[in-house]
């Protein structure tokens, strides 16, 4: 009897395991899947991603020409965290930083936090989606990490004569960043600015600032201006794409075919993006001041490598209006756009996040492939603790004629 017992308990946990390992093999994607989800984003790519030609120019990176490639890759992987690593690795040979795979549960919940302010998709609650993130751990290959809050630094170089500020991240409301958080960045500020009345300069430090949104640094701008100021330039769209179509629709910006675009900057601009692209829109940034300020003063932006996106955009701003004098060494570039566009792959759930626009200049120069040069270019631009070993700091004391 007992050994009869044993026998069946022997079938039971057999059949238990079989059950195991089969609902295991079932809950990841199978081959197939996995090619469908790859061809589906390389389609999207290659129809709405704008900086296909740059990469090639700046990189040597053809990145459509490697797609039998990537679906070998693709086709080797033996699981879904394979999958996702070799996914992540693809989309990282675009190089642009707002073009990624959210490959992590974090990055997932930040652009989550982000994104559902405005209601431009519908597939962020997706179960697939929810699914996806919710057994998907932070690794070394995570693409994006949640902005974690700086303190903003405000102070004098040389005192009653040269003010400082020190902005480590451009704030948006998101996860871990709150409105209150903004708003208490603002006061510092603000309070800082309404003392410099009788100063000569104010060094104004995005150095290692990648980014975040406008509305941080052009609320500084409208502090510090006496007067309205205003930059142009021109968006150009790959909206044959349906993702780009539904994404520009969404946002409501007003589009012109290609061709309309004014012939300098057609001339200046590159060669694909009469012959790849379909529609731009004229943007027009326009900052008020708000007339609290008694500053009347030089102004200097310290900028590096690292300055992207919207502290990208600052640094456009200034040097196409003559704001402020840029000092250090060429910034990271794609400033100047919208927000990057997102699209899911359906068999997996995973969620891309896809540069949206070329931003060319008044003149038609291309921002992501030329980024923005300093006015004067420093050598070991890095920022430093102390003010006496900061070589960009120093430069401005230069400029100002102070020893």
């Amino acid at each position: 009897m007992k050994k009869f017992l044993s026998m069946i308990m022997v079938v039971i946990m057999f059949v238990m395991l079989i059950g195991c390992s089969g609902t295991n093999e079932e809950s990841q994607l199978s081959t197939k899947e996995k090619a469908e989800d790859f061809e589906y984003m390389y389609e999207v790519i290659k129809e709405g991603y704008p900086f296909l030609e740059v990469n090639k120019r700046l990189n040597n990176e053809d990145w459509l020409a490697n797609k039998d490639k990537y679906l070998e890759k693709i086709k080797n992987t033996t699981n879904d965290d394979e999958f996702v690593n070799v996914m992540t690795e693809i989309v990282m040979e675009l190089n642009n930083g707002h073009t990624h795979i959210i490959n992590d549960r974090d990055t997932y919940n930040f652009v989550k936090s982000v994104y559902s302010q405005a209601n431009w998709y519908d597939f962020l609650d997706n179960e697939e989606v929810i699914n996806r993130y919710k057994s998907t751990d932070s690794t070394e290959k995570s693409t994006k990490s949640p902005i974690i809050k700086k303190n903003v630094t405000v102070k004098d170089v040389i005192e009653g004569k040269i003010g400082y500020m020190h902005l480590p991240q451009m704030y948006m409301v998101s996860e871990g960043i709150t409105k209150e958080d903004i708003e208490k960045d603002m006061k510092i500020i603000d309070d800082y600015i309404n003392t410099l009345e009788n100063h000569q300069a104010l060094i104004i430090d995005i150095r290692g600032n990648t980014g975040g949104s406008d509305t941080y640094w052009t609320n500084i701008v409208s502090k510090v201006t006496p007067k309205y100021i205003e930059r142009k330039g021109y968006l150009a769209f790959k909206t044959e794409s349906d993702i780009m179509r539904n994404y520009v629709n969404k946002k409501g910006i007003e589009l012109k075919p290609i061709e309309n675009l004014p012939k300098e900057v057609l001339n200046n601009a590159p060669k694909e993006v009469l012959t790849k692209f379909s529609e731009f829109h004229e943007s027009i940034l326009g900052i008020k001041s708000n007339k609290t300020s008694k500053f009347k003063g030089n102004i200097y932006l310290l900028v590096d490598k690292s300055v992207y996106s919207s502290s990208e955009s600052f640094s456009i701003f200034c040097k196409d209006t003559g704001f402020a004098t840029l000092i250090g060494e060429t910034t990271g570039g794609d400033g100047g756009g919208i927000d990057p566009v997102l699209f899911n792959l359906k068999n997996s759930g995973i969620i891309v996040r896809m540069s949206s626009d070329m931003y060319l200049t008044e003149k038609g120069i291309c921002n992501e492939e030329f980024k923005t040069t300093p006015d004067y270019e420093v050598e070991g631009a890095s920022r430093t603790e102390k003010f006496e070993d900061d070589k960009c700091i120093q430069k401005v004391l230069k400029l100002e004629n102070i020893n």
